[in-house]
């Protein structure tokens, strides 16, 4: 979930999330390649930046990123975001559907540190390192309604697996401007609940937080709203804020100092 809900769950989203289409206006479509149809094959580069907790922790912070999507009219996309992949099915009465191979989430302990001397409840417990991953995708657009899936499987050791789901509205929408709403959520299977919201036995020794093992459920939920603004055929700005709320297997971990986090952000891309 700009972007996978999970990892702004649990690492944060370096972008806010994107829409979908604006009807009949390829300006404004989401630069995310997973997201967009063949007939809209073009690249988009761009920067961003968002404040907010990415651990809901006790420390916000602003961060910055990159992105880059490239879509081609075979089908074939590549995505700083969902990977390298596939789109074998496109816009089908509405429906599209692709394949992706990419890189899982990671975490650092760092990522714990506070500078307002707060203890850093990820000491201890060892880095998260990127894996590669496997995504399928399901996008379905009817109008001003838009719904995006994305299964993601991590591959290697972990064998965690993430379910996320995105609808979005078209709130207000012209040939400059795309205002949306947005609803979503994140399910994990056991395997990756216990990566990033979990705590063995050996890692409670390194890190004096209690032991934990949480189940499969559903990791968070988010709601939204974001404006994009066409400053020229090839320029297009965003922003957005988005409120992520932690299920209950996730919201009782003890690395975790809040359930409720919200953030804000901008992004500008340019498309070619």
């Amino acid at each position: 979930m700009k972007r996978k809900l999970l990892a702004l769950l649990t690492i944060a989203a370096a972008l806010p999330a994107l829409p979908v289409l604006a009807a009949d206006n390829s300006t404004l479509a989401s630069p995310v390649a997973s997201a967009r149809s063949n007939e809209q094959a073009e690249q988009t580069i761009g920067a961003g930046i968002t404040y907010g907790d990415r651990l809901f922790g006790d420390k916000s912070q602003w961060r910055a990123g990159l992105f880059g999507e490239a879509n081609f009219s075979n089908g074939v996309f590549v995505s700083t975001s969902d990977g390298i992949g596939y789109r074998f099915v496109n816009n089908y009465n509405g429906f599209s559907f692709a394949a992706s191979l990419g890189a899982s989430g990671s975490r650092k302990e760092s990522a714990g540190d506070n500078d307002n001397g707060a203890r850093n409840r990820l000491r201890g417990m060892g880095d998260i390192d990127t894996r590669a991953q496997v995504n399928l995708f399901g996008n379905y657009d009817n109008g001003p309604f838009h719904v995006n899936t994305a299964l993601r499987q991590t591959l290697g050791e972990r064998r965690g697996t993430e379910l996320d789901v995105i609808g979005r509205y078209d709130v207000y929408s012209t040939k400059q401007d795309l205002v949306q709403a947005s609803a979503g959520f994140a399910y994990g299977n056991k395997s990756l609940m216990q990566t990033y919201f979990g705590v063995t036995p050996s890692q409670s020794v390194a890190s004096s937080n209690a032991v934990y093992t949480p189940t499969a459920g559903v990791a968070g939920s988010s709601v939204g709203v974001m404006w994009r603004h066409a400053l020229t055929q090839n320029w297009v700005s965003t922003v957005g804020a988005e409120v992520t709320r932690l299920g209950d297997e996730a919201r009782d971990s003890p690395l975790v100092a809040r359930r409720t986090n919200a953030s804000v952000g901008a992004s500008i891309g340019y498309s070619f």
